[in-house]
């Protein structure tokens, strides 16, 4: 079945699921999420969308190396952005590009995102875990991460702005976030901080091995899992800013270039406009004062910033949701 069928499958079966009882308790439950909140606060709600490890991860095994399928996926990620006139900043991982597509070819995918008018940041050549990296060698990653981006990034006369973190580790060591953290504002980078953090990845990955095997039954099942962890999430944050921030300050949501979003990224930016949410850039939503509060953090996991925040005012974080234990389960599999 090509990936036009099972897409339409998938989407046909979600519709179907969509009318069982189950989903409406879901939707019940996504309202009681919402806590009564009147018009006004929804209405003021603003997101950035920033979306990791471009080329492409979490896509089927047999697509990795196929250039034509990063390509659809590609245009079908952007063709969604520009529906909802999101102006999304993408990070990208050069490393992700298969072997045997000519490395060349990483530039007319990258130029996609800017002639879509969509912005580009560095996520690092490899994606090496800084927590386990050395500073020398993480910092020689980031350079060398800088190949592609600066040919179409310099052809467009578009500086090279953003960096974001892989697994959002930025250091377990006082002395190596301060570093690190130099060597970016010296190379003229800014951190791009996520607020809205997820387990996105799991559901995406689980994805396309069910796509690869062609199970469109489970691929349903596995989106209306994400579709519902990510109602979720979105609430916890809500409610978490106004305890840390005192407000719903704008929010940065962090999803990655997959064959999930790919497919189903609409049906999430759906739910944040139901939610009241306004696109604005990555820009716009750190000039909010919020993004100026100490990151409190120094350790090895990769947290929200949010949670950066509390611990830097002293306060105890409480995790934000998790994955239900059916779909971890599945990853065991």
């Amino acid at each position: 079945m090509t990936r036009l069928a099972r897409k339409i499958a998938a989407l046909v079966l979600a519709v179907a699921i969509l009318a069982t009882a189950s989903v409406a308790n879901a939707v019940a439950q996504e309202t009681a999420d919402v806590g009564g909140q009147d018009d006004a606060t929804m209405a003021g709600r603003k997101v950035a969308v920033t979306l990791d490890d471009i080329p492409g991860v979490g896509i089927p095994a047999s697509e990795k190396c196929d250039f034509e399928a990063l390509a659809r996926n590609t245009r079908n990620l952007l063709a969604t952005l520009e529906a909802h006139s999101v102006p999304a900043v993408g990070f990208v991982t050069e490393g992700n590009l298969c072997d045997e597509i000519p490395s060349a070819r990483l530039g007319d995918l990258l130029a996609m995102w800017l002639d879509a008018g969509m912005e580009l940041g560095n996520h690092t050549f490899s994606h090496p875990d800084l927590n386990h990296t050395s500073p020398p060698v993480y910092k020689g990653d980031i350079v060398r991460g800088e190949r592609a981006l600066r040919t179409v990034l310099d052809e467009r006369n578009q500086p090279l702005r953003w960096f974001r973190y892989p697994q959002l580790h930025a250091g377990d060591d006082a002395s190596v976030k301060a570093e690190i953290e130099i060597f970016l504002a010296e190379h003229g980078y800014e951190i791009a901080p996520v607020t809205i953090d997820n387990q996105e990845y799991v559901f995406a990955n689980l994805y396309a091995a069910a796509e690869e095997a062609g199970d469109d039954e489970l691929m349903g099942r596995i989106v209306e899992a994400y579709l519902a962890h990510m109602r979720e999430v979105v609430a916890f944050f809500e409610e978490y800013s106004v305890e840390v921030v005192g407000r719903e300050m704008p929010q940065v949501l962090l999803l990655h270039a997959n064959a999930l979003n790919a497919d189903h990224l609409g049906e999430v930016l759906f739910m944040l406009e139901d939610r009241g949410y306004e696109y604005v850039s990555l820009e716009e939503a750190l000039s909010d004062p919020a993004y100026a509060l100490a990151d409190g953090y120094i350790g090895p996991r990769g947290l929200s910033w949010l949670h950066r925040w509390a611990l830097g005012k002293g306060m105890e974080i409480r995790m934000e949701p998790r994955e239900d234990k059916h779909v971890r389960e599945l990853q065991q599999r």
